[in-house]
């Protein structure tokens, strides 16, 4: 009952921004899986460039994984989360839907305009846009301070420059035990002359 209500208003939303058609009609046929545990979901590209919730049967052509730590700070469009994101398969066919997703906006008031009238809908989308603003603040607000409390109050998140200083520890480590490997192997060598 999900699946043809989520697939017609992925179509309105195509309808309303028709310049996802043509970005997305070269990968006709082709199925995504979204992989954000514990839920998934797969979407197919239709043959006039509309996408469709598709079943869980159908084998994917590529596969997002996203955790929802991730998905959090995708929402908030952070630089560099979308980096972090997990593609497995057909890369091209992934970037492109996730550029038309990214890029889809809905006309809410448009829509409510047809229900309630133009007026009630401007003022409402006002509301809505304003509401949707402190919300997002509000979130990312929340999430710094859970960050911050994980890496001073109860440590579970380690901070960078910890996370750097290890990761050169790892590297002068990695250099003095390859120096020490070789001494070894000088060494071997003048003691024994049949050594390798």
């Amino acid at each position: 009952m999900l699946k043809p209500l989520l697939t017609r208003l992925l179509q309105h939303l195509i309808t309303q921004n028709q310049w996802a058609r043509s970005e997305l009609l070269p990968f006709s046929g082709k199925t995504v899986r979204f992989n954000m545990p514990p839920t998934s979901a797969s979407l197919t590209i239709l043959e006039d460039g509309g996408l469709a919730m598709a079943g869980e049967t159908l084998p994917a052509n590529a596969t997002i994984q996203i955790s929802p730590s991730l998905a959090l700070r995708l929402l908030a469009k952070e630089g560099n989360a979308m980096s972090q994101v997990r593609i497995d398969g057909d890369t091209e066919l992934a970037k492109a839907l996730a550029k038309v997703l990214q890029g889809m906006k809905w006309d809410y008031e448009e829509d409510l305009s047809k229900v309630i009238g133009d007026i009630p809908a401007n003022q409402i989308s006002k509301f809505a846009q304003k509401a949707s603003h402190e919300v997002k603040a509000q979130a990312i607000n929340i999430a710094e301070m859970a960050a911050e409390y994980w890496q001073e109050e109860n440590p579970l998140i380690a901070k960078k420059r910890h996370v750097e200083a290890f990761v050169n520890e790892v590297d002068v480590l990695r250099d003095d035990v390859a120096r020490i490997e070789k001494r070894l192997a000088k060494l071997l060598k003048k003691t024994s002359p049949h050594a390798i």
